[in-house]
């Protein structure tokens, strides 16, 4: 049940908000709504206010404004007629404020909610700058970082923590890093030039922080918790094998789910011995393929530190952009195939049990998920797609270039196949989503 009510909350807010915009952008510029919509089209039930029709639609996950004087998802027609208030009677500017209006409005929503979430929580400190695992060919690895090195500074300015060290390396990577390392009680510098950083494949670090493996937060309802888990004991073991830090501690209870583990806990000045079943969980990897692993609902010991609300919302944006250009990158890379859309294309299956798992991680979780749902939904939508605003965007343009309207029996012809398109996309998505699951 928490899955079903996760993924209607998510989808819910993402497309009340996009059509929001819509709604709001068309009142604006003095165009009449005749219907806001939550999915396409046909027309289940809804409720008339004024002018305009308040209404569920059949097809789900998707939503629409019906503007009059509009070809649209609805496929009525009926309605131009060339009054001043139709959508087709604006000037152009108007048309593309109302298009975007969408879009900007999902993308508003992602950054409100990095930067609320940040601001309600603060800023997560990670109290470490020594490194457990350097991945090859990246940035980490040409700089001549080594697993338990301990960085103490980056082009001379001192770092106490994790985010101050990723801080300060992303900032100097176009000019140059040099970075003072403790390595087995010396000091070592390290240099890596502009040309190297600048040719690294899409500017990954590659560095794993070491984190002792104390245990920070514990999930209701997880085994961690059932089993007497608590927030500020240190795993030492897991049947009776020294446990180095968290990465490991992780890996041992993902590889054993539903398999019983012996745990050796530090608590306070007593040890103690508890007995924990990882719960099997379907997880999805980041190729979007499903696996089984073992979790018990817990989180490492992170420190917090409170930042003002501007702060927090600048951060929000940056962390929007920041996503913003993986997600293009990911498009890019579908497109030019680089990467399988079978592999990489999740559908409502997978992204309903993503929301589940973001919801019993805590509501937190479930807003960052649908802040990234929401910048994924701003970039889809803006892209020259029929049916989609940036289909629409593409016919306004053209109409202004050519100055003169493209005839409604194009328009028409042009959302039918958008929707047919639509449609085999989302029967694919599903499909592929199964056999992921039922593999």
């Amino acid at each position: 049940m928490i899955y079903l009510l996760s993924i209607a909350f998510v989808l819910s807010v993402l497309i009340f908000v996009h059509e929001l915009g819509h709604f709001l952008a068309a009142k604006l510029s003095g165009v009449r709504v005749e219907r806001f919509s939550i999915g396409f089209p046909p027309r289940l039930f809804g409720i008339k206010i004024g002018e305009t029709d308040y209404c569920i639609s059949a097809i789900p996950f998707g939503g629409y404004v019906k503007l009059a004087g509009m070809v649209d998802e609805s496929m009525d027609t009926t309605s131009i007629k060339g009054e001043p208030w139709e959508f087709n009677s604006k000037p152009l500017y108007a048309k593309v404020f109302i298009l975007s209006a969408g879009v900007l409005m999902n993308y508003l929503l992602a950054v409100l909610i990095f930067g609320g979430v940040l601001w309600a929580e603060g800023e997560q400190i990670y109290p470490t700058t020594q490194i457990a695992e350097v991945a090859p060919a990246s940035i980490g690895a040409q700089l001549g970082l080594q697993p338990m090195d301990r960085v103490v500074a980056v082009n001379g300015q001192p770092v106490h923590t994790w985010n101050e060290m990723v801080q300060q390396m992303v900032q100097h990577l176009d000019k140059g890093l040099q970075v003072t390392v403790q390595r087995e009680g010396r000091s070592v510098e390290l240099v890596l030039t502009p040309e190297k950083g600048a040719l690294e494949n899409n500017r990954q670090l590659g560095l794993r922080p070491l984190f002792p493996a104390v245990v920070g937060e514990v999930s209701p309802g997880y085994p961690a918790e059932q089993a007497g888990l608590q927030t500020g004991d240190r795993i030492l073991a897991i049947n009776q094998q020294p446990v180095a830090d968290w990465e490991e501690m992780t890996r041992i209870v993902r590889a054993h789910p539903d398999q019983p583990l012996q745990m050796t806990v530090l608590r306070g000045t007593d040890t103690l011995q508890i007995t924990i079943t990882p719960k099997p969980v379907n997880e999805i990897g980041p190729d979007q393929s499903s696996q089984i692993v073992g979790k018990i609902g817990i989180g490492p010991y992170v420190q917090h530190r409170q930042i003002g609300l501007a702060a927090a919302l600048a951060i929000g944006f940056k962390n929007s952009l920041f996503l913003s250009g993986m997600i293009l990158r990911e498009l890019y890379w579908l497109i030019t195939g680089k990467k399988s859309v079978r592999d990489a294309v999740a559908g409502p299956v997978m992204i309903t049990k993503m929301a589940g798992e973001f919801a019993r991680a805590g509501f937190a979780n479930l807003l960052m998920f649908t802040a990234n749902l929401s910048l994924m939904l701003a970039i889809l939508n803006i892209m020259p797609f029929p049916v989609l605003d940036g289909g629409h965007l593409v016919i306004v343009l053209v109409e202004g270039i050519r100055r003169k309207p493209i005839s409604v029996k194009t328009k028409m012809a042009i959302q039918q196949v958008g929707m047919a398109l639509l449609i085999m996309l989302m029967i694919f998505v599903v499909y592929n989503d199964l056999t992921k699951v039922f593999k």
